[in-house]
């Protein structure tokens, strides 16, 4: 039990720092980013808890999410920083778009980065699973997708 609440606090981190890889917007708007993060969180767990991990897959799964929440924190606020630099170069009159160009770039840049780093999470994950578990977890994310394909509608 003591390493399924480590699992959950892991997981919360995970959801803080990982929700913004999945929703730019959620970095337009900080007041979203942690609605969705908890959502994310929550679903997380839930798939991960209902596998039936053994504790090494546990600790393994633990480990892989508190070496990606590191990663997400330090490329948040390389994001963040380059966005305060791009606010000082929007704030010159006139604009300069030689130079705004290449920092929109970069932040994109980073924000694939970031992106691909939470995408290399969820496969590292599936790579502690059974295979039995992998098809589980599969199955679980079809039904999700497909929950809120009808959602949006």
């Amino acid at each position: 039990m003591k390493r399924f609440s480590l699992l959950s606090i892991a997981l919360a981190m995970l959801a803080l720092v990982g929700g913004a890889a999945l929703a730019p917007a959620a970095l337009a708007r900080p007041e979203h980013h942690a609605d969705r993060g908890a959502r994310f969180e929550a679903h997380l767990q839930h798939r991960l808890k209902d596998l039936g991990l053994s504790d090494s897959q546990q600790n393994t799964v633990h480990t892989l999410l508190r070496t990606h929440a590191k990663e997400a924190i330090r490329l948040q606020a390389e994001i963040a920083t380059m966005r305060v630099d791009l606010r000082q170069l929007l704030r010159t009159e006139p604009v300069d778009l030689n130079s705004v160009k290449p920092a929109l770039q970069a932040i994109a840049a980073k924000e694939a980065d970031l992106r691909l780093a939470h995408i290399t999470l969820m496969h590292d994950i599936r790579q502690v699973l059974t295979p039995e578990q992998q098809q589980k977890f599969r199955t679980m994310a079809e039904h999700h997708q497909g929950r809120d394909e009808g959602e949006h509608h």
